[in-house]
């Protein structure tokens, strides 16, 4: 059984110091030119999230690489805090958001037999619905 219970939304982020050298680019209105000589951070070399973040938002083909501490893309869910406290800046607000990431909760077929793993799945559930 899979479980739609919560969906992520992403952010286009960076440190506050790399947010102001985007902001003082020449080319600063055009974010996607902005960022190209900041470094981008991502969890896998082949860029999931962000090149999906760029097509959706931008309409345009990423054209960047992994190359250190800077820029990315992440859920909401795990930068709200340092947004709201300064260590993150947040670099673009889309005009229309981007499709969200949908996290699923998958369970063995008969596991509902199990009240210890319903307790857990409902809990989940719960979690993702007060997110």
């Amino acid at each position: 059984m899979a479980l739609p219970p919560a969906d992520e939304e992403y952010l286009l982020v960076a440190a506050p110091s790399w947010a102001r050298h985007v902001e003082e680019h020449p080319s600063a209105e055009d974010i996607c030119t902005a960022v190209r000589d900041v470094p981008l951070v991502t969890y896998a070399e082949d860029l999931p999230i962000v090149r999906r973040y760029w097509r959706n938002v931008f309409g345009k083909q990423l054209s960047a690489r992994a190359a250190g501490a800077g820029y990315s893309v992440l859920p909401r869910s795990l930068c709200e805090e340092h947004l709201a406290d300064g260590r993150l800046a947040l670099l673009h607000e889309p005009v229309e958001p981007p499709p969200p990431n949908t996290l699923f909760l998958v369970q063995r077929p008969g596991a509902d037999a199990n009240p210890d793993v319903v307790r857990v799945r409902d809990r989940l559930q719960h979690a993702a619905r007060t997110w």
